[in-house]
């Protein structure tokens, strides 16, 4: 209670729980001083959500192409950074419009949905990474520093972070949620 009101972090005021748990359970073997400490709840937060305008502006301050077919995908297919950075040249399918996600969040496969304004950025990153010849015919839509690697998710972090707008990930999949079911419902406010 007094690290608490002192305004000390709830991470902190765990470690020192657990720790005393620790001291009164196996050391002291004291079980009845172990049941009164009380792990503190962290609180929850909501993401930043962006504007539609804001969300046009962040595309725009990416870095180069490849950030910015990268963020669209993540924004337009509502995908996590993580399973953007994976993504291969072969999971994109134009004909069908959908993007194949290998081994996303819980290890699952699925499928999400590709709209033309992100496919459009896909080409244009496509024909500058063969130009450049750094986009192998099977490999990483987004290489890294190498050919054979994708790029991380944390370059993708900072290439967010270096614009003037930065959302979290989090946050551009509740933009994409958010868009998503604002385009079914006619009385949803823009």
């Amino acid at each position: 209670m007094y690290q608490h009101e002192n305004g000390v972090g709830p991470a902190t005021i765990n470690g020192a729980v657990s720790a005393l748990r620790f001291l009164f359970l196996v050391t002291l073997k004291r079980r009845d001083l172990a049941r009164v400490l009380v792990i503190m709840r962290h609180p929850r937060k909501l993401p930043e959500v962006l504007s539609v305008e804001e969300a046009a502006r962040l595309l725009e301050a990416a870095p180069g192409i490849k950030y910015k077919a990268a963020l669209g995908v993540a924004y337009g297919a509502g995908l996590r950074v993580s399973e953007v950075a994976h993504l291969k040249v072969d999971d994109i399918d134009s004909t069908r419009m959908l993007i194949r996600v290998e081994q996303g969040k819980g290890r699952k496969d699925r499928n999400a949905m590709l709209s033309p304004q992100p496919l459009e950025l896909l080409w244009l990153w496509w024909r500058e990474g063969r130009r450049r010849g750094v986009m192998l015919p099977h490999g990483w839509l987004f290489p890294g520093r190498s050919c054979t690697d994708p790029i991380s998710s944390r370059q993708l972090h900072r290439a967010v972070g270096s614009t003037s707008v930065a959302p979290s990930s989090l946050g551009m999949r509740i933009m994409y949620i958010s868009r998503s079911v604002c385009s079914f419902v006619s009385r949803c406010p823009r």
